[in-house]
């Protein structure tokens, strides 16, 4: 039985674009094998899980390994580190191969603070190249628009909207206690994405709300973001990353949702899925005012755009989330739109790895459609 491999050495198992919205969606048509570092996805049904175990050499060894069986007939891959990979699958096994590009990987490596600084440059020429050699030889899809700027084609873009059915019902609004409840932010942890900056913002309210982090965060980070708190006295929680499901959860309970990105070149024309996913549980937001962000949230009920790294103005404007329930009441009116206009869209997805499907040798296994 031919099967799609879907291969990350880098992301979690139920990172939401990779488990979620692409292996959730292609399974409905295809056989999927799915190969990850561990832990395993939360939710293995509907696919064949692989682990990637080790460091990172050990993992792009099983990775390699994975991608020369013989039974695979399309790979799917979502780590820039995989293009000299998926262009020697490309060039001597003559497979289809899709690289997603999640990110704008050259100005990524421009502000990596743990790189030496004379080498992020050279490194961020090293990833264009790269891009230039995926986009002549591989099948690219885009995470967003703005990457369309990587590239010297068009490339079908899919944009990191939430896939229907995995968004939690929108709570009751009993059930959500906007007085006293948390403060939340999802997504990868980091200084740049406004950790240290949301800290100082709560810190800023007259009166103590918990502050919820959740999303992968570096051990020696969380342990500076601890030590922050506790000076500012600020109810902290950092779990770490959760799965999709129980991550929405959380901010279902939540009275106000955080994007406070900084203003970098790879944020900057960015689309945060977060905004959208709070507004789609009815969560009041408060973001930072960048283009891309800007274009997704301007205007929209429940929503105010801040300045990055402007501390006042973002604490004056997560109180007048918390205490105006203009914004509670406009976010929870307008979630049911929000969540039929931005979509993941998964017929598109089908269509895309469909006509790269090569039928396969064995007829015993199901059929796929091209």
């Amino acid at each position: 039985m031919t099967c799609l491999l879907v291969l990350s050495t880098v992301h979690q198992a139920d990172d939401p674009r990779v488990r979620v919205r692409t292996v959730g969606v292609l399974t409905q048509r295809f056989d999927v094998r799915y190969a990850t570092r561990p832990p395993a996805p939360s939710d293995r049904g509907d696919h064949m899980w692989v682990a990637l175990p080790g460091g990172r050499l050990r993992r792009h060894l099983a990775a390699f390994r994975e991608v020369w069986r013989r039974d695979v007939g399309l790979v799917s891959l979502h780590d820039p580190e995989l293009i000299p990979l998926g262009l020697a699958v490309r060039w001597l096994r003559r497979l289809p191969v899709v690289f997603d590009v999640h990110e704008d990987v050259p100005a990524q490596l421009r502000t990596k603070q743990w790189l030496p600084a004379w080498l992020r440059a050279p490194l961020a020429a090293v990833a264009a190249v790269l891009l230039k050699l995926a986009e002549r030889w591989l099948t690219i899809t885009l995470a967003e628009p703005g990457y369309t700027r990587l590239f010297h084609r068009s490339h079908p873009v899919l944009p990191n909207y939430p896939l229907q059915g995995h968004l939690p019902p929108l709570p009751d609004s009993a059930a959500v206690d906007h007085m006293s409840g948390h403060i939340v932010y999802v997504g990868d942890v980091t200084e740049a994405r406004g950790a240290s900056f949301a800290i100082e913002v709560v810190a800023r309210l007259r009166s103590p709300r918990r502050l919820r982090l959740i999303g992968r965060c570096a051990p020696a980070l969380r342990a500076r973001l601890q030590r922050q708190a506790a000076e500012l006295e600020v109810d902290l929680d950092v779990p770490g990353f959760l799965p999709h499901d129980d991550a929405m959860r959380a901010v279902a309970g939540a009275a106000v949702g955080l994007c406070p990105l900084e203003d970098q070149p790879n944020y900057r024309y960015s689309l945060p899925t977060k905004v959208l996913e709070y507004l789609a549980l009815g969560v009041p937001v408060v973001a930072s005012d960048l283009p891309g962000t800007a274009e997704l949230a301007a205007g929209r009920p429940g929503v105010q755009l801040v300045a990055p790294r402007a501390a006042g103005a973002w604490a004056d404007a997560v109180a007048r989330a918390l205490h105006d329930p203009q914004y509670r009441t406009g976010a929870r009116a307008a979630a049911d739109e929000v969540r039929a206009q931005f979509s993941w869209p998964a017929e598109r997805l089908l269509d895309i790895y469909g006509r790269l499907w090569r039928p396969a040798r064995d007829t015993s296994q199901r059929a796929l459609v091209g």
